[in-house]
């Protein structure tokens, strides 16, 4: 299990706080990458975008692949939805 250490932030007048070096080498993180920010009760809890995109996906893989399903039957109840949609919200089209 990876090792928990406790720092604390400076928030600067912008809002700003600077991530520890120790930090963003154990999460692979470099310039530029974006964070996620969720509140929960009292804490602010930022998680790596790219890592829980990589997670989401690979999840969503795993359920389609559970469910027998295709990318291109996906596809097509998508478009057949959105047909549905666009009908029901503008008739006269």
């Amino acid at each position: 299990m990876a090792e928990t250490k406790l720092r604390s932030l400076t928030m600067t007048s912008k809002g700003q706080v600077t991530i520890s070096v120790w930090a963003r080498k154990a999460l692979g993180l470099d310039k530029g990458d974006t964070l996620i920010e969720m509140v929960v009760g009292n804490c602010i809890v930022l998680l790596p975008q790219n890592q829980v995109l990589a997670e989401t996906a690979r999840k969503a893989q795993e359920a389609i692949k559970h469910a027998g399903v295709t990318a291109e039957e996906i596809i097509h109840e998508a478009d057949r939805l959105r047909d549905a949609r666009t009908a029901e919200r503008y008739p006269d089209l």
